[in-house]
């Protein structure tokens, strides 16, 4: 938690600056603090998506279980348009425990399926936005699985880049050693033979 003095420090840094450069200076120091001192400074916030799960918004459901809900996007890119996300709240899908995370894909996957089964599209995509930079807007981590079909008014897309064979290597080593390793799974030695022996 943050001493008053800290919160104090923080406001007097802020005040000096237009409200432009205090917006921009607030989210910079909000990004390095933990929720809790994040709602110290700011308050608490009523993010949308955690009313939603608690039934403080009206939604339309498309599937809910004991860690996720999805629910039909009320601005969608085309019909069906389906936002998934976890029912606690996280801002980033880095601080998602990986038991939800499976759930969070594995839903998504049957969410995908659905659609097309129902003919509201042949395709899909399945976004999700991570981070102010990569154009997430929520407060709250979600996943968009837009419906496609041949045609439609949906762009998505990106300028490709050439990048040297040297940063390309550089960024695999980065990358690989921010994976953590798996622990080997132990095989057990016993077999159906081993465990009925013959009778002789």
């Amino acid at each position: 938690m943050l001493t008053p003095e800290q919160v104090e420090a923080i406001k007097g840094e802020l005040i000096s600056l237009s409200p432009e450069d205090q917006q921009k200076k607030l989210k910079e120091i909000i990004s390095k603090l933990s929720p809790e001192e994040r709602e110290q400074l700011v308050g608490k916030q009523q993010c949308p998506f955690c009313l939603m799960v608690e039934g403080k918004i009206p939604t339309r459901k498309v599937f809910e279980d004991d860690k996720v809900l999805a629910v039909l996007d009320i601005n969608p890119a085309n019909e069906g348009h389906t936002i998934l996300f976890p029912k606690n709240h996280f801002d980033s899908l880095q601080e998602i425990p990986e038991s939800i995370t499976q759930n969070l894909f594995s839903v998504a996957n049957k969410i995908s399926k659905a659609l097309i089964e129902a003919n509201l599209c042949d395709s899909t995509n399945i976004i999700i936005n991570n981070g102010a930079s990569a154009g997430q807007t929520s407060p709250h981590i979600l996943i968009n699985i837009i419906p496609r079909n041949e045609k439609d008014k949906v762009s998505i897309g990106w300028d490709h880049q050439k990048i040297s064979d040297s940063k390309m290597d550089s960024a695999l080593d980065l990358i690989k050693k921010k994976i953590p390793k798996e622990k080997p799974k132990e095989i057990k030695k016993s077999s159906y033979i081993d465990s009925h022996p013959r009778i002789p």
